[in-house]
């Protein structure tokens, strides 16, 4: 007997370390890509994170003091001076100079982003490639207090909670609707099928730059139709604007994400009611139960797992809308009406370089997701019915 346990010990410890094995790459992948920036992110949203330019190694000197100082004090360039940057890859009709001091300029070729410093040393002048030095001061949690404080913050989880309250909810009720009528044995049933799982699958770059041409307010198609409904109905009709009015930003970026995501949602739907077992149908129509009332009370309750499931998922994914702001508004739009916390970060990180701020901006993004979810995992799941 203590052979035998010996045995099952030794086989349950080589199983694991097997297993482990197999997903060793994953654990590289996820720790590498996923964990690391998490932590990090965690890490500098207590420290003020500024960039710099510093002087790099240096690439020409020149005793040529008396005849580039007075045109570099003026903005221009020396010709011997911009050939020696042509010679380190410059263009020279790119090349300006960004910065005036004392003793020291900074120019710039705008074709390669490259930046070069020319600093004065007594009768010399060095030339040197610029580089970037990262400066990180403890400030514990006043980036916090400044995210909090900072009316686009405050506008950004406005926009970001509208967006999630109505795109989710609407977005799981079509689904539901959708994924009852693909389950009924209807010609071309495969057919639906596809093209309602294609948009989820499409890249969201072309999706959007499709839907940026139907939200056109001169030749777009939704005002288009719009016009043919309200001239069918004898109505008068104005053109809207669709990305230029602050009103209608907002519906724009739910209705085009609520088509993208219901035919996934959809399907994901339609193979747990493929799931259900027929003997709760064969019962309630022996009960009498209308088509009506199994729905509601048969197919609904035992698809829960999916919808609490994709209830998550979503909630998760919506918080997180980031593309299609940049894509379909260029921009946070007007007045800021498509403003959301994943693009105030990716602004205040890279745009204003406020590293910092944008991590806080980032913890407060998680801290957010991470209370929902826990609500949902301990309250929400409590009315989810497994079928045994």
């Amino acid at each position: 007997m203590p052979l035998l346990s010996l045995r099952r010990g030794r086989r349950f410890w080589l199983e694991t370390v097997e297993a482990y094995v197999y997903l060793l790459p994953t654990l590289v992948v996820l720790g590498l890509f996923t964990f690391y920036p998490f932590v990090n992110a965690f890490r500098y949203s207590a420290y003020d994170i500024r960039t710099r330019t510093v002087p790099g190694p240096v690439v020409h000197t020149s005793p040529a003091v008396d005849a580039w100082v007075p045109l570099l004090a003026r903005g221009r360039i020396p010709e011997e001076l911009a050939a020696v940057l042509a010679s380190q890859g410059a263009v020279r009709d790119e090349l300006w100079v960004r910065a005036r001091q004392a003793d020291r300029w900074t120019l710039k070729d705008d074709a390669s982003g490259q930046e070069y410093i020319v600093i004065r040393e007594g009768d010399l002048l060095k030339v040197h490639r610029a580089a970037t030095r990262w400066a990180l001061d403890p400030v514990g949690w006043q980036n916090f207090t400044r995210v909090f404080a900072d009316p686009d913050f405050a506008k950004a989880l406005r926009n970001t909670a509208v967006y999630v309250g109505v795109s989710v909810p609407v977005t799981l009720v079509l689904a539901l609707l959708l994924a009852t009528l693909l389950h009924r044995a209807l010609w071309g049933k495969a057919f639906f099928r596809l093209t309602s799982f294609l948009p989820y699958i499409t890249p969201v770059v072309a999706i959007t730059m499709v839907w940026a041409w139907i939200y056109d307010r001169d030749y777009g198609l939704l005002n288009y139709f719009l016009r043919m409904g309200a001239s069918w109905l004898g109505l008068e009709f104005n053109l809207i604007n669709w990305l230029n009015s602050a009103r209608y930003v907002m519906p724009a970026l739910i209705l085009m994400n609520v088509w993208r995501f219901v035919g996934y949602q959809a399907l994901i739907l339609l193979a747990g009611m493929q799931g259900i077992d027929r003997e709760h149908y064969e019962a309630a129509r022996v009960d009498g139960a209308g088509a009506w009332a199994v729905w509601r009370r048969i197919t609904v309750p035992l698809l829960t797992p999916q919808i609490f499931f994709l209830l998550i998922i979503s909630l998760i994914g919506s918080f997180k809308i980031f593309e299609e702001v940049l894509i379909l508004l260029q921009g946070p739009g007007p007045e800021k009406s498509g403003l959301t916390i994943v693009y105030y970060v990716f602004t205040k990180a890279f745009d204003s370089g406020h590293y910092g701020l944008a991590s806080a901006a980032s913890v407060v993004l998680f801290a957010i997701i991470f209370a929902l979810s826990l609500f949902q995992l301990t309250v929400v799941q409590r009315r989810v019915h497994y079928e045994r």
